[in-house]
């Protein structure tokens, strides 16, 4: 009877046991292969499995005849003159020996599966080397390809430091085991004594390791590139000199010590064993400190400048290799401040795309106007263009994800897992235009979505994988799923796509059950066979999973393309043993965006496509999966014309490139010309200025380009000095720009303007009024605008009525040169900066003409108008703005309908 319990108790608790080793992996495998990337896995997995085999069985050999061999040499051991002395045990006996020997071949192995481990999580540095490519440059120091230290070195210091720890621990336990019993006996610091047979054990791993140490020394050779400890990075002009000699000359002393102290088990060496030894750790004293420190301080310091050049400009020359700054544009733009009426004409189209929303306040403004129900959330707004009725337009946008939260009367197991599953639609404004109201002029709005233009029709709102998305979700299951709220029902639906794993075996639900660790799984009676487990939903969680070996961007974006919603994830490739290459804040200093990832919203699946061929670590990761990255001749048509340049790229390759734009080596070193980016004022508080996108006509261009850019100023000034565009439409995705001003003169930087506004009497006047009467004034990103040869600065201003978290573009403030103005709309800043000559230009814009009120003579073309009826709304407007300014809001709107009524009278 009780062994019948026992086998029932093992047929239960084996499979258990085996399936908590394995249902991680089980788990994985499945939903990578409903993605179509089981590949990925197992390539991954495998390589880890073999490395960690690998691993363990180089050490196991190892460590195992070791240990077994020092246990049977402890039975010659004499412990009364050991410090075991007086304890009471007996190495001798068979029986002893025998467990003495299974203890350590034991150990032996516990410490292999440990060493083992270590080398689960190093597949990158494997498959890297594995799959190498050339780089197509050579290193300027040992005139090496670049892909030996991106793809080779890294692999072999991987290797020669754990052979070398395994050999220094395997030595230190056998020295120590040899002294503690009485095997090893230490005279004097150079004199010891003991049998042959533990001499011989002991120099045979003494000289395996020297061999070893000699091994690293010649790869340290190739670890001065990487020296960041001087004005170069990499090696400068002491490493070359004398380090790296120091260095062959200890790979030669340690090679030829390990030598003769291997040899000395058949020979008599003397003294030259200590002597070589002592002759190695002088050298690595004195040849690799002391010599390099005195040269540095009494030679090299005071001709710096003189010594260093050769080493300077490789690094300048690498750095902008590594940070793909090596083809920048460079432009002398010969900035003024007669920006004219006629400038203005020109630019028309690129004014009418001038960003005045902030994403930081119109998030808070989507919340309140679109979220419609407690169950929906606005996590982020994205920035991007768009062709509505033949013309192209900045929007801002943002998801309609189910939320992460329910209310606490709806979070149930049902509601969270089974009903409440997707999010719904999205929001959509130009980055300009508002209503009365002063809220943006919604072209996406409401459940369902209505547009404004059939070019943004949504053919499939229904969102099942976003930005935010957390946890697992259960669809097409026996419960409806909610769809969207209609007055006072909801729209239902079941879901018809393929994301997902199908829940079709008792298996399936057994294993989710167990590996997510809820029991409603296999209890609930509404899962089907048709069901599916929906789970990693979040774009980057997503992409994470499957491409562990790619670093994400910070902002994946929502795209609206031919009626379907997809995020795209920008992806880079790192390094950060790119030779003479500066780091970047201490981690990589090699950097491409090689990869976009396009991630459909409705089904969940995860494609990736090459935007840069010419990246060589991409190619070591295209052959290792050679499936998973597609050219952009198979991408949806029309989404590249929504790629976008990412930011982190630009940032950082603004804050490398505002050193190493100086390429002269006295420049470089003096940093005669250092950039930064600028600051701007937001919320009260001085900030970093964040590059900004911006649908632009760059000077000389003829089209308007979508970009990022951000002005430069110089180190510890404020005045601007620069600007750097990226360009992001096809055909010159990636292009990057840098215009470089005059530094004969001042033109103005962000802070200064915002210095300005804060001066300007009438403009101080207008905010405090306003922060007096319950409200709260904040002033959004400054926008600093090229048009022609000159600057357009436009910076809005956003009112939050207290108690009402909706923020409302009041105001917009335009500067050109010396001219400040704040108005209600851009173009009545500029009507008010330009005077009477702007008014045909400002009546042609077609935000105004969505706007009550036009300025003077500003009226649509072919419209005719007598005097009188001219100077009544002229009058009209006059009294429209002072109102305004003052606060006198039920005046503003009485006049408001008093100009309503005569404009409807023409």
């Amino acid at each position: 009877m009780n062994l019948r319990v026992l086998r029932i108790i093992a047929l239960i608790a084996i499979p258990l046991f085996l399936l908590s080793l394995s249902s991680s992996y089980i788990f994985e495998w499945m939903w990578l292969k409903e993605l179509g990337y089981s590949q990925i896995f197992w390539t991954l997995r495998g390589t880890q499995v073999i490395l960690t085999l690998l691993a363990f069985t180089v050490a196991a050999l190892f460590f195992i005849p070791n240990f077994r061999f020092l246990a049977g040499q402890l039975k010659h051991a004499n412990l009364s003159a050991s410090p075991l002395q007086g304890s009471n045990i007996n190495l001798d006996s068979d029986f002893a020996g025998k467990r003495i020997k299974q203890f350590f071949t034991l150990g032996g192995l516990i410490m292999a599966v440990i060493f083992a481990l270590s080398f689960y999580i190093r597949w990158d540095e494997s498959l890297r080397f594995i799959s190498s490519k050339p780089f197509g440059e050579t290193d300027p120091m040992f005139g090496r390809d670049i892909s030996f230290f991106m793809f080779e070195l890294p692999f072999w210091d991987l290797v020669q430091s754990s052979l070398t720890s395994i050999v220094f621990i395997t030595l230190l336990i056998i020295v120590m085991a040899y002294i503690f019993t009485g095997l090893l006996m230490m005279r004097s610091f150079t004199e010891f004594s003991g049998s042959k047979t533990v001499f011989n054990h002991i120099k045979l791993n003494v000289s395996l390791w020297l061999g070893l140490l000699a091994w690293g020394f010649y790869l340290d050779r190739y670890s001065l590139v990487f020296k960041a400890d001087g004005i170069v990075f990499g090696a400068g002009y002491t490493d070359v000199m004398y380090q790296l000699p120091a260095i062959w000359i200890l790979f030669i002393l340690t090679l030829f010590l390990a030598i003769l102290i291997l040899v000395s088990r058949w020979i008599k060496t003397g003294k030259a064993v200590p002597g070589l030894a002592i002759l190695t750790v002088l050298v690595m004293i004195v040849g690799r400190g002391v010599i390099p420190s005195v040269v540095q301080q009494f030679s090299v310091e005071p001709n710096e400048l003189e010594l260093e050049s050769p080493y300077l400009e490789r690094n300048i020359e690498m750095t902008r290799l590594a940070y793909n700054l090596h083809n920048v544009e460079e432009v002398d733009y010969l900035a003024d401040d007669t920006l004219t009426v006629s400038d203005i004409a020109n630019n028309r189209d690129a004014i009418d795309n001038i960003r005045l929303w902030d994403s930081r306040l119109l998030l808070n403004t989507y919340k309140q106007l679109q979220e419609i129900r407690s169950y929906y959330e606005f996590y982020s707004v994205d920035n991007d263009r768009y062709m509505v009725d033949g013309e192209v337009k900045q929007m801002m946008l943002s998801a309609r994800e189910i939320a992460r939260t329910l209310p606490s009367q709806s979070d149930t197991w049902i509601n969270r897992h089974l009903q409440y599953t997707h999010g719904y639609g999205l929001v959509m404004n130009p980055v300009t235009e508002t209503n009365r109201q002063g809220e943006p002029q919604l072209y996406i709005r409401n459940l369902p979505p209505a547009w404004n233009s059939e070019d943004l029709r949504v053919d499939n709102p229904a969102i099942y994988y976003g930005e935010n998305s957390s946890g697992y979700y259960i669809v097409n299951s026996g419960v409806e799923e909610l769809h969207y709220p209609d007055g006072d029902e909801n729209v239902y639906t079941h879901y018809s796509g393929q994301g997902g794993i199908q829940i079709d075996s008792f298996f399936k639900k057994l294993l989710f059950a167990w590996e997510l660790g809820d029991v409603n799984i296999l209890l609930t009676d509404y899962i089907t066979e048709e069901s599916r487990l929906q789970i990693w939903r979040s774009v980057q969680e997503r992409i994470g999973k499957i491409s562990p070996f790619l670093q994400l961007d910070r902002d994946p974006y929502l795209v609206l393309n031919d009626g379907k919603l997809y995020w795209i994830q920008d992806a880079y490739t790192t390094s950060e043993h790119f030779p003479y290459s500066q780091r970047y804040r201490n981690s990589f200093n090699y950097i491409r965006n090689s990869v976009k990832v396009v991630i459909d919203a409705y089904e969940g699946t995860v494609d990736y496509y090459i935007v840069d061929e010419n990246d060589p670590v991409l190619d070591v990761y295209d052959s290792i999966f050679p499936d998973v990255f597609k050219s952009l001749d198979e991408l949806p048509e029309g989404l590249d014309e929504q790629f976008r340049y990412p930011q982190d790229l630009f940032e950082v390759q603004i804050e490398t490139f505002a050193r190493y734009h100086m390429t002269r080596p006295q420049v470089f070193y003096n940093q005669e010309d250092l950039w930064t980016r600028p600051n701007e004022k937001y919320g009260g508080r001085q900030t970093l200025m964040d590059p900004y996108y911006v649908l632009a006509r760059l000077p000389q261009a003829e089209q308007l380009e979508f970009m990022l850019i951000s002005p430069l100023t110089p180190e510890n000034r404020d005045n601007m000095i620069s600007w750097m565009a990226a360009k992001s439409d096809p055909g010159n995705y990636g292009n990057l720009v840098v215009y470089k001003l005059p530094k004969e003169r001042l033109i103005y930087g962000p802070a200064q303007i915002e210095a300005r506004i804060d001066q300007d009497p009438e403009i101080s006047r207008q905010i405090a009024l306003w922060d007096q009467r319950g409200s709260r004034v904040i002033r959004g990103n400054l926008m600093v605008i090229p048009i022609k040869n000159s600057f357009l600065y436009v910076e809005p201003v956003f009112l939050l009525a207290d108690g009402v978290d909706i923020p409302q573009l009041q105001r917009v403030i335009v500067a050109i040169g010396d001219a400040i103005s704040m108005q209600p709309t851009l173009d009545q800043a500029l009507f008010e900066l330009f005077g009477d000559e702007a008014a045909p230009i400002v009546a042609t814009s077609p935000i105004v003409q969505q706007q009550e009120g036009l300025p003077g003579d500003a009226l649509p073309e072919g419209m005719a108008i007598d005097r009188q009826t001219l100077e009544q709304i002229r009058s009209i407007w006059e009294d429209l703005k002072s109102a305004l300014e003052n606060g006198e809001w039920a005046r503003y709107g009485e006049l408001l309908s008093e100009l309503e009524e005569k404009i409807n009278e023409l």
